[in-house]
Formats: structure tokens, C-alpha cells, sequence
């Protein structure tokens, strides 16, 4: 099941422009800090540190991986112990992380408009080739059933078209669909339960939505136009129904503002609006019993109003819960619902539920990661990242972890489970040990497309500063912390 996708990009546009705002309002405080900073090795950004997905897998109850916007943090031993691989070159910005089926797990994420994947939990990436090398990749999707068909959405001369690899990823060797001229493809899935039958999320030049499917692994085509029942916007596909490969929900961003969850049961041919919000919504899980949960952003001041809508009509109504955390990502296993949540505004990182949302219980604290993965300790970036995030060196966004995580063997990480670390979110709950709610294995888990969310005043002060100076001393930096920005998709 597929889960999240970037976000428009007048979004990360208006980011840049509030960067420039903060950049004039504190030009003075830049010049002088990239005077002092100049000699430094100091690599971050200065954005403020995030979760962005999450994933557990099925048949690795053990493991859960929380991606955030510095790097993924990991556990294999269900929350006793967590460390933490940074960004690289080749995965840096990385969006729409996700782990192709069993046995293999392999890691995808969308980086530098390029396919990446890692074989080695995110001790090495690889670049894919084929037919999308040099071209620019939107979004990847591993089909759940086949760990060597995996589809991607590259981009070349303004022309959208959907490829597909045959060994996992690693190449892709066949173009399967064409976009019309003027059509933007924002996704692309295969169903569970019938992988011929695919999907391809569109916008057309006049704004229509549109639906294209093949019944036939991408031999032939039929494009639904959805205007009349969606009215003008982008459609994106959140997830084929697993039992039913006519079902598609579908998160829809509407010209006029404000976003939709609408679901079509006729392949594509027509769709009904579920429920409706003025802004966003950030992320989707299914549950086992059937019940969907997604979650959004309904109210931006005097600050983000994050709330959750759970449905239990396959899609049809969704009833809202707003006694929330700040959900960036949700992930499911065995009908424990986990969150990436705001570990400066929440009082921690990741959060399980049991009751699909109404409550929640601390996993773990971004200050509880013990160590940097032990493959990558000797890696002069992770190092560089590191310490910044121990709040060394210019641009750094401030202290997360204490400066022995960059330095320590693992051998004494920090425990998950986050205390009373949850108290500001109503009902979070007091869990100890491997996180409060022990990971159980499996089910659909997916994200469908985060935002960036406002910090407190004193906090975006910080992050302003620290921002402009990361701005200035851009050609000097590789390895960071970033900006948040659209997460990942989830098989």
C-alpha cells in the first residue's frame, strides 16, 4: 500500500521566501557569525530537527525506523536501543521513504531526483540506472507483492511518464506509460491484490484531475477525467484498497484551497469527496480490522491545529478526532498505530497508540538515540552532523543529544520509552522501557504527505538565526540537518 507524496511546490517555494525574510531580518547576526565560522567544519543548516515517516515492518517485529529530515534513527531490538545514520550525498533531501517487501527490505527513497536504495539499513545507497538516469524522479513505488518490480515517475523535458525496473530498482528498463503533453503525474501505484492493474495520479494543464489505469501491467490505458465530480486540482493516489483493486483513495488538492480525501470504487471512472479541510493532510495508515486513519493539519493560527479522521466505512465518512499530537507520519503493525510526532512541541519523537489515535504513549525522544549507527562511526559527515546536532558549531539548530552520541560505541544507548515525556498531548500516556507500547508485527502502514510545522516563537528565533547563517555558508556544507519537507511513501 502506498503512502506519502511531495507536497506542492509553491510550498517549498514559500520556505525559501520566509529563509530570505529571516535572512534580511537577522543580516547583521549572519555577517558576523560567518566571519567567526568561516574556518569551521560546523555542517548543518539550521533547520529544526523533524520526524518524517515511519516504518515497521512486518516481518521484522523488532525493527522500527523513524525517518526524520537529519538522517534515520533505528531500532532492531524492539526500543531498548536506538542509533542513528545520517544523511549522505546520495541520499541527502530525501523524500518518500519506503521498504519493498520481504525478504530482501529493501530501502527506496526519492533523492536528488534520483531513485536511491540501500541494501544495509542506510550504511550504503546506490543510485538506480536506466531509462530514469537523467531525468528528474517525482516518486517510486515497490510493488508489495514482487521485491523486483518496482515503479517510478521521471520527469524529462516537461514530458510525465511512468518506468518500471524488473530487478528491484536497480535499473529501469521499460517505460509503461506516457503522460499527455500538459499532464503532471503526481503518482504511481500497483494494486495488492492484482499488481497488473496500476494507477497513475494526473493533473492536466486545464487543472482537470484525472485517474489512469491499466488493467494489464501498463500495456494499455484508460484516462478518467474527475473534474465534474472533484472539481480543478491534483489528485494523488494515498493507497489501493488491498481487497479490492476498483477501490482508490485518493488525497486531492484543490485549486481553490484545501484538501479532500475522496475515494473512487469503479476504478476511476468516478469519485466521491469523504471529508474535506481548509489546509492539509499529512499522513494515512491502514488498520487490520479495516479501519483507515488519516491525519491533517485543519487551522494554522495562532498555531498548526493538527487532527485525526478515522473511518470505519471503508472510506466512504471519516470522523474527526482532534485531541492530537502533531502528526508528521503514521505507521501500523498488528494494530499499533505509530506516529512521527514533534518532539519539541509533543516531548517526544514517536508515539504508539493501541486505540487509533485517541490516546498516546511515548516511544522515543530524539535525546534518547545513543549512538551513530556502527557502520557509519568512522564517516567524517555523520561525525560533522553529529556534532552539530550536539549544538556545535555554526549553524547548528541546537542541542538534541548530548555530544557522546558522536562519539560512543552503542554499547550504552539510550532506552526508548518517553516517561511523561507525552504530557502536553491529551491522553499520552506514561510507557517505560522499550517505548510503552511493545512493537507487535505487521500490517499496512502509510504516510501520505507532511508539511512543515511552526516551532514556538523562541524556538523560530533560534532556527531563524541559524538558518540565515546555513544560507550564507551554503557552498561550504554537505552533510545536514534541513528543512522540513514532504516525507516519504510507505509499501
Amino acid at each position: 500500500m502506498r503512502g506519502a507524496y511531495a507536497l506542492h511546490r509553491w510550498r517549498g517555494l514559500k520556505a525559501r521566501l520566509r529563509a530570505v525574510f529571516w535572512a534580511a531580518a537577522v543580516l547583521a547576526i549572519s555577517l558576523l557569525a560567518l566571519v567567526i565560522g568561516a574556518a569551521g567544519d560546523a555542517r548543518a543548516n539550521g533547520a529544526f530537527p523533524a520526524g518524517e515517516g515511519v516504518l515497521v515492518p512486518a516481518d521484522r517485529p523488532q525493527q522500527i525506523i523513524l525517518v526524520t529530515n537529519f538522517g534515520i534513527v533505528l531500532t532492531d531490538d524492539g526500543g531498548q536501543t536506538w542509533s542513528w545514520s545520517c544523511e549522505r550525498d546520495a541520499n541527502s533531501l530525501g523524500v518518500l521513504y519506503q521498504l519493498g517487501p520481504g525478504p530482501r527490505r529493501r530501502l527506496f527513497a526519492v533523492a536528488n531526483q534520483h531513485v536511491v536504495y540501500s541494501d544495509d539499513a542506510s550504511c550504503s545507497w546506490q543510485i538506480a540506472a536506466g531509462l530514469v538516469a537523467g531525468q528528474s524522479v517525482t516518486d517510486v513505488f515497490p510493488d508489495p507483492g514482487n521485491a523486483d518490480r518496482v515503479l517510478a515517475i521521471a520527469v524529462a523535458g516537461a514530458v510525465h511518464a511512468v518506468f518500471e525496473s524488473a530487478d528491484g530498482g536497480a535499473t529501469f528498463g521499460a517505460e509503461l506509460y506516457r503522460a499527455a503533453s500538459g499532464d503532471v503525474a503526481s503518482s504511481v501505484e500497483s494494486a495488492r491484490g492484482d499488481p497488473r492493474v496500476v494507477y497513475v495520479g494526473l493533473m492536466g494543464a486545464d487543472k482537470a484531475p484525472k485517474l489512469a489505469r491499466s488493467g494489464d501491467g501498463g500495456a494499455h490505458w484508460t484516462v478518467s477525467d474527475l473534474s465534474a465530480d472533484l472539481g480543478p486540482g491534483m489528485p494523488r493516489i494515498i493507497a489501493v484498497d488491498p481487497d479490492d483493486a476498483d477501490t482508490v483513495l485518493l488525497r486531492f488538492a484543490s485549486t481553490t484551497g484545501g484538501e479532500s480525501l475522496a475515494v473512487t470504487r469503479d476504478g476511476g471512472a468516478t469519485a466521491t469527496k469523504s471529508v474535506t479541510i481548509p489546509f492539509y493532510f499529512t499522513s494515512f495508515a491502514r488498520m487490520p480490522d479495516g479501519g483507515l486513519v488519516a491525519s491533517g493539519v485543519v487551522a494554522v493560527t495562532p498555531t498548526l491545529t493538527p487532527a485525526l479522521f478515522v473511518s470505519h466505512d471503508r472510506g466512504a465518512s471519516f470522523k474527526q478526532n482532534g485531541a492530537v499530537l502533531s502528526v508528521l507520519a503514521l505507521g501500523q503493525r498488528a494494530g499499533i498505530l505509530y506516529a512521527a510526532a514533534d518532539n519539541f512541541r509533543d516531548g517526544f519523537a514517536l508515539g504508539a497508540s493501541s486505540d487509533e489515535g485517541a490516546t498516546w504513549q511515548p516511544v522515543v525522544r530524539f535525546d534518547q538515540i545513543g549512538s551513530i549507527t556502527a557502520c557509519l562511526r568512522g564517516d567524517p559527515q555523520c561525525r560533522a552532523s553529529c556534532e552539530a546536532l550536539a549544538g556545535k558549531g555554526v549553524g547548528s539548530p541546537g542541542m538534541i543529544w548530548e555530544e557522546a552520541v558522536c562519539t560512543t560505541s552503542g554499547a550504552a544507548g539510550a532506552s526508548g520509552g518517553g516517561g511523561s515525556a507525552g504530557a502536553a498531548t491529551a491522553g499520552s500516556g506514561g510507557g517505560s522501557g522499550a517505548g510503552g507500547v511493545a512493537p507487535r508485527p505487521s500490517g499496512d502502514h502509510c504516510a501520505v504527505a507532511r508539511d512543515r510545522s511552526a516551532p514556538g516563537a523562541g524556538a523560530l528565533a533560534l532556527a531563524a538565526g541559524m538558518l540565515t547563517i546555513a544560507v550564507a555558508r551554503r557552498p561550504l556544507r554537505r552533510a545536514r540537518p534541513r528543512p522540513r519537507r514532504a516525507a516519504q511513501r510507505v509499501a
